[in-house]
């Protein structure tokens, strides 16, 4: 049930992020939603899990905004395999570089994603620009916070039985209290 709900999740947060959120194709306060996705999905979901809810989703963000078809679920990938190795061998508490490592794994996955892209497809791409990259980056640790809180609230909510007790017949008040005591 966790993996269909963070498909729809994936799902609602490639619209914002190629409609409300983009403009135009390369305005440059445009933050990358979907990969603080990726990096929940790293740091908070099994392997298994993690790629079940990743591929289809990635694929579907290849085909609303993909340069070369593929290459989307490729960096999708990198990231979450870049973010998982990182949070496997990290020995600090997760609080301290779970962030941070967002906004570094973005920058280290496209700089490499730029220059595969530039051998392959030269004539599409926009120069690179380091001011640019930093201010996505900031855009994307500001976003990092509430949408982890956001995703974390929700995995919480699906750990959490659909019944609650009081369906279930549960009595409330005192259950040591016998009936006709004062």
């Amino acid at each position: 049930m966790a993996v269909l709900v963070f498909i729809l999740l994936g799902l609602l947060l490639i619209v914002l992020q190629t409609t409300v959120f983009m403009l135009n194709p390369v305005w440059p306060a445009a933050p990358d939603m979907f990969y603080i996705l990726v990096a929940y999905l790293a740091y908070r979901f099994d392997l298994f899990r993690g790629l079940l809810v990743l591929v289809p989703v990635s694929v579907a963000m290849d085909v609303f905004s993909g340069v070369i078809l593929g290459i989307y679920p490729a960096i999708c990938l990198a990231a979450f395999g870049l973010l998982k190795i990182m949070a496997v061998k990290m020995p600090v508490r997760e609080s301290y570089y779970q962030i941070p490592f967002i906004g570094v794994s973005y920058l280290l996955v496209n700089k490499v994603a730029y220059l595969v892209l530039s051998l392959l497809k030269p004539d599409v791409l926009v120069p690179w620009s380091w001011p640019l990259m930093l201010l996505r980056v900031l855009l994307l640790i500001l976003f990092a916070f509430p949408l982890f809180t956001f995703f974390e609230f929700v995995a919480s909510r699906l750990q959490r039985s659909p019944i609650s007790f009081r369906m279930l017949g549960g009595r409330s008040g005192n259950a040591f209290r016998q009936d006709g005591e004062e």
